[in-house]
């Protein structure tokens, strides 16, 4: 008589399948965040933004950059220093009204702060 019965049998069976499963599909798997966007700067120019609320008001400047997406352009808004030069080649992911550029980390965020099909496109003023 066998000392380990046949349900202990299958249940070790489901087990170690389960387990080389696993490892397979965890190989598998794409590391990091995935940039799927892909588009060219074609137009760049700073934007002034009105901030405060009543008796104090003051203005930001912030570069607006318009990415050419192929059948979408975006505007990304960043910060008050240029980050990115006309012709440039980017790659980002979009999370709920930000952009965030590969840059090897957590990405470099911008402001969605416009988008449009490619032929509404009316390029901003470069500076």
């Amino acid at each position: 008589m066998n000392p380990i019965g046949p349900n202990l049998q299958v249940a070790r069976a489901s087990l170690a399948l389960l387990l080389i499963v696993g490892v397979v599909a965890a190989q598998e798997a794409p590391k990091g965040v995935p940039y799927p966007e892909h588009g060219k700067v074609i137009a760049t120019h700073l934007g002034i933004e009105t901030v405060g609320s009543a008796g104090s008001v003051g203005s930001l400047k912030r570069w607006i950059y318009r990415v050419d997406c192929g059948a979408l352009y975006y505007d990304l808004q960043g910060g008050g220093k240029p980050s990115l030069s006309l012709g440039q080649d980017v790659t980002f992911r979009i999370e709920k009204l930000n952009a965030y550029l590969n840059d090897g980390n957590k990405g470099q965020r911008y402001r969605i702060v416009g988008s449009g099909k490619s032929d509404q496109k009316q390029s901003p003023q470069s500076n």
